[in-house]
């Protein structure tokens, strides 16, 4: 396989690059030729680095089909430098009763402390919600004034009611007017709960699919569960279709960190908005993506990745199904990967990039083994033994214990096979954690709310561990 190399640092004519002026619509930066290289499709456009790596880079003709797997790994580019985009930032509290005590007063210091970290050109929306939702600021300009509002705001919360924690989302997303929206301003929406959604719309599906909806107008949702009672799969559903990070807060010293772990990552952000689209060729399809949301199309798939820090890296792992064609030899056309983001680095700017895969065929036993890219191997390896990890946190939620042991005793086997083939610090790591999530069984036995506690961490380690 010949690699790609796509910069988008000039015109398809190679002139340079000129910046629109302020009367133009803009207008996506594509990508010029390919430049030929080693192994595996890399493209740069902007500050996003897309590499596709195969697991094997020939493609094993023996039979009439084929799971291919591929490793999508995107980085950050370049350093932050100078003054970062301005922020549109709705923060959604959870003040229901459940948040009385040593959660509330955590949440409140802790925003606080965030409001510390915003800039006069940045715009604040605070609400909190329990039966009902209240707006305490909304696009709030974050000058000396305006800091001093919400604080105030901040201090006069109090728990009380039950959890409208639909309503309270779909409040947010109408903070952000799309007409006053600046194309370098990062828009983010961060929502946190303790309890279940008991009031107004309540379903995963609706309020996932709302924050996708808003992710393709250039809102970002990242969601922080506290405690042990909050439903998680609504907490990651929405980070996943929002393009944001999910976190796992077991105890409320922990509220702080974790939410000047996420400013950090927001204000370090040098590309947002990203999303890979495949579109396969005949007799490929898209059977699998770990860690990220997707949605299947009539091609391909599309896949939200949301943003990216400088110099952070994501991988993702791509599950494929061949089917070859009667009597078909040489190179097999896969498809093309379309990457599409903002580059904050350049105020903005809509990018774009394109590569077409295709990989040589073989039935050689011994050139088959010496294709194999072990880096790959290891990291399906990691995503595969995660699905796993969830999956024995749900056969445990369900109370079937024998289940959750079974799932895992297999995983550890399956894994430890691995790592005899292929030896790696990662899945060495990563066979330490599931033998402590079997050996961790017993203790969920006991009460229910070590289950719960069994059930949070695992799903939270898997969660991470997929990203």
């Amino acid at each position: 396989m010949s690699a790609l190399l796509v910069t988008s640092g000039c015109t398809a004519k190679g002139e340079p690059r000129r910046e629109a002026a302020a009367s133009e619509p803009a207008q996506p930066e594509k990508s010029e030729a390919p430049v030929p290289g080693g192994l595996g499709w890399v493209m740069s456009s902007g500050s996003v680095q897309l590499e596709v790596l195969p697991q094997f880079e020939v493609l094993d003709r023996r039979s009439n089909t084929l799971d291919v797997h591929l490793l999508l790994r995107l980085r950050g580019m370049g350093e932050v430098v100078g003054e970062r985009p301005p922020l549109d930032l709705a923060v959604v509290l959870d003040r229901s009763g459940s948040m009385a005590g040593e959660k509330l007063l955590a949440v409140k210091q802790a925003t606080l402390d965030l409001l510390k970290e915003l800039k006069p050109h940045d715009r604040l929306t605070l609400i909190a919600y329990d039966s009902e939702v209240e707006v305490l600021t909304e696009g709030l300009v974050a000058d000396e004034a305006g800091l001093q509002t919400a604080r105030k705001a901040v201090l006069a919360i109090t728990d009380r009611g039950g959890t409208a924690l639909g309503p309270a989302l779909f409040r947010g997303f109408e903070a952000f007017d799309p007409q006053t929206r600046k194309e370098d301003e990062l828009r983010h929406l961060l929502l946190l709960s303790d309890g279940q959604a008991n009031e107004g719309e309540k379903d995963p599906l609706v309020l996932g699919q709302r924050a996708r909806e808003n992710f393709g107008r250039g809102v970002s949702v990242s969601t922080l569960g506290v405690g042990l009672d909050y439903n998680e799969e609504l907490m990651t559903r929405l980070a996943d279709q929002g393009g944001g990070r999910y976190h796992f807060i077991q105890g409320t010293d922990a509220i702080s960190r974790v939410l000047s772990d996420e400013f950090a990552g927001l204000v370090a952000t040098v590309a947002s908005g990203i999303e890979v689209t495949m579109q396969m060729a005949p007799g490929v399809q898209v059977r699998q993506v770990y860690g990220y949301s997707w949605q299947e199309t009539p091609q391909g798939a599309s896949i939200l990745v949301g943003s990216l820090a400088a110099q952070q890296v994501r991988e993702i792992v791509v599950k494929l199904q061949v089917n070859f064609g009667t009597g078909a030899t040489g190179q097999l056309a896969l498809g093309t990967v379309d990457l599409r983001a903002k580059d904050q680095t350049q105020r903005g700017r809509a990018v774009e990039g394109k590569l077409a895969l295709s990989a040589p065929t073989s039935a050689d036993a011994e050139e088959l083994r010496r294709s194999e890219r072990t880096e790959v191997t290891v990291r399906v390896a990691e995503v595969e033994s995660a699905a796993q990890m969830q999956a024995a946190a749900l056969a445990v939620d369900g109370g079937d214990y024998d289940k959750a042991r079974e799932v895992l005793k297999d995983s550890v086997h399956a894994l430890e096979q691995q790592q005899k083939a292929t030896p790696s610090p990662k899945l060495a790591k990563q066979l330490e954690e599931l033998k402590a999530a079997e050996s961790g069984l017993d203790a969920a036995r006991q009460s229910a709310e070590q289950a719960k506690i069994y059930g949070k961490q695992s799903k939270a380690k898997a969660y991470k561990l997929a990203k």
